[in-house]
């Protein structure tokens, strides 16, 4: 059985980020539950993994959608299935109005941001770095919903496990960044204190401040809930585990209805 962590969106969406599982063991960064097909793993444990997620799931292999995240602003709108894998290369979120479609994003501290409108029947998922929170990745992603009939007032977002901001310490580089993307949130920027030495940053206010300025309300965004960095043998933590592990997957789907 996958072990994973219910993100909280409204029906009909069904959102949720996997666990590794009782095969993590200290040794081996990628050992647990992991689909993740592009940071080392061998292929016979991530297509088995995939194997594994269809069957729990109930969704054809071809509904499931993962595509070769870089930290960009690309958005990838799955409007038919079998849905070409090319145009899944270089891609950080994807958008559906389909159901039995699987949205797939894989992380290692970043955060995943799972999105529905319930009235539009409009999905998304986008992976949030640092990167991905101060680039157009998520007006990029709304704009896309909104051309499937999405609007932001209806829209709900939930993080899953990632970086929290005691973990996440950044560059004095990577701290002007996002004072300069975020002049007027002091929550996103952590100053230096006694006992840091460097700023740390809060994603998840940082998202939240994006979300909002896009026309979410915030009692519609829930931050995430369990830092990937505090407990990497629940969660892949490239911090803790090095860039050469696993990932772990969230995932949102529109069930058939019945």
């Amino acid at each position: 059985m996958i072990d994973s962590v219910v993100l909280p969106l409204p029906e009909p969406a069904v959102a949720f980020s996997t666990c590794r599982g009782e095969e993590a063991t200290p040794s081996d960064p990628y050992s647990g539950f992991s689909v993740c097909h592009y940071t080392g793993d061998h292929p016979l444990h991530f297509q088995a993994c995939r194997l594994e997620l269809i069957a729990n799931r109930g969704i054809r292999q071809e509904g499931l959608i993962i595509p070769r995240q870089t930290h960009s602003d690309r958005v990838a709108t799955i409007d038919h299935i079998p849905f070409p894998e090319a145009k899944l290369e270089g891609v950080d979120a994807l958008v559906t109005s389909m159901r039995n479609v699987m949205l797939c994003i894989n992380t290692a501290d970043c955060v995943p941001v799972a999105l529905s409108d319930p009235t539009a029947g409009v999905i998304a998922v986008a992976h949030c770095g640092w990167r991905g929170t101060v680039n157009d990745l998520l007006s990029n992603t709304l704009a896309a919903m909104h051309r499937l009939g999405a609007d932001p007032s209806r829209i709900h977002a939930a993080m899953g496990p990632s970086i929290c901001p005691s973990c996440f310490e950044v560059g004095e580089d990577v701290a002007e960044v996002f004072r300069s993307a975020f002049p007027n949130d002091a929550a996103v920027v952590l100053e230096p204190v006694t006992n840091q030495v460097k700023p740390h940053i809060n994603l998840a206010a940082a998202i939240t401040a994006r979300l909002a300025s896009l026309g979410l309300p915030t009692n519609q965004i829930i931050p995430p809930r369990a830092c990937s960095r505090c407990n990497p043998m629940r969660f892949y933590s490239a911090r803790a585990l090095s860039i050469a592990s696993g990932r772990t997957l969230t995932a949102i789907t529109l069930p058939s209805a019945h």
